[in-house]
């Protein structure tokens, strides 16, 4: 008689656990291995990855910040140049970001023109990101990474060429994210190329229009100093003081006319504004 057995196998799964986020800078957890257990966060850059129409918040990963949505694109590989793909408060400070990157060809080093940290001498572009870290003041290269592979939070990048100034996305590269990269397809990739065209075109418009407006800043500053020049000047007649403050009324450039929520032309510079602030 033949006795047969059936052997079970079990296999151990171990559970999700949430991070624990105790202690420490955000930037110091960057190294760690990103959990698979996600929380409600920070609206994400990008639009549709809202948690709806009209919800202000994003799934994240709880380890890094990392929005869901974006780590699911860049396991695939997903690196885009489109402006339009973020939200419109985005677009302006993308440009901003962009005018001051040296952009090149797909193949060569993007090198920062923007702000470095006179300490450190380290490159440093100024955003403040509430809910993923309490610094304004973020490395280049993790920015660009925000811009083109995704929200990826806090999570560390690291460049193939070992240029701390690059800012070129095709040389970097997110760590502990599981990014597939193919830099032979996206060198390539016609797609990227106009993407690419088009970004350098609409960086161009935007240093176009800033310098228009900061050529009318002057203009309104050297004016507003010959009137107050007019004002305070002794020997200027009634006629002439009254003919500049009715000039001022119906411009509506007059201090009576002016709110509290208006900064004004001389007003300090924001917190997040301060390109000498540390890291």
């Amino acid at each position: 008689m033949a006795i047969t057995y059936d052997l079970l196998i079990v296999f151990d799964m171990s559970e999700a656990q949430p991070s624990r986020k105790t202690g420490g800078h955000a930037y110091g957890r960057r190294h760690q291995t990103m959990s698979n257990t996600a929380e409600e966060g920070e609206l994400c850059i990008y639009t549709g990855h809202s948690l709806g129409k009209f919800s202000s918040h994003s799934m994240r990963y709880d380890s890094h910040q990392a929005c869901v949505r974006c780590v699911a694109a860049a396991r695939e590989g997903r690196l885009s140049f489109d402006i339009d793909r973020l939200l419109k408060r985005e677009r302006k400070r993308a440009l901003k970001f962009w005018s001051q990157v040296a952009i090149g060809d797909p193949d060569e080093c993007w090198d920062w023109k923007g702000t470095i940290n006179n300490r450190t001498k380290q490159p440093q572009f100024s955003w403040r990101r509430h809910g993923i870290s309490s610094s304004t003041q973020h490395h280049p290269q993790r920015v660009a990474m925000w811009f083109t592979w995704g929200d990826l939070g806090f999570t560390g990048v690291k460049t193939t060429c070992g240029n701390k100034y690059c800012c070129n996305p095709f040389h970097l590269i997110p760590q502990r994210v599981g990014v597939f990269v193919d830099q032979d397809s996206y060198l390539e990739s016609f797609e990227l190329a106009c993407q690419l065209h088009t970004l350098k075109q609409q960086v161009t418009e935007y240093m176009i229009e800033e310098a228009l407006k900061e050529q009318a800043r002057m203009d309104e500053s050297e004016e507003i100093d010959a009137r107050a020049e007019l004002m305070l000047d002794p020997t200027a007649g009634m006629p002439e003081r009254f003919e500049a403050v009715m000039t001022d009324l119906l411009a509506g450039r007059h201090i009576s006319q002016t709110e509290p929520q208006q900064p004004g032309l001389f007003r300090k510079p924001a917190e997040d504004e301060d390109p000498n602030a540390e890291f």
